[in-house]
């Protein structure tokens, strides 16, 4: 394997760690905010959207 190849994957493997540290992140804090009970009734709280799925207004 070549030099450059190595760093690329170096490269690669930093972002990829970067990457799932801040995904682990975001999903303690979901897990948090669902033990406080603070995502029990999110989708209460959202405003109707358009059906975006439909061909025809």
């Amino acid at each position: 394997m070549y030099f450059t190849e190595k760093l690329k994957l170096r490269g690669k493997a930093e972002e990829d760690l970067y990457f799932a540290k801040q995904e682990e992140a975001l999903i303690d804090a979901l897990h948090e905010k669902r033990d406080n009970g603070e995502l029990e009734h999110w989708h209460d709280e959202c405003p109707p959207q358009k059906d975006l799925r439909s061909d025809h207004d």
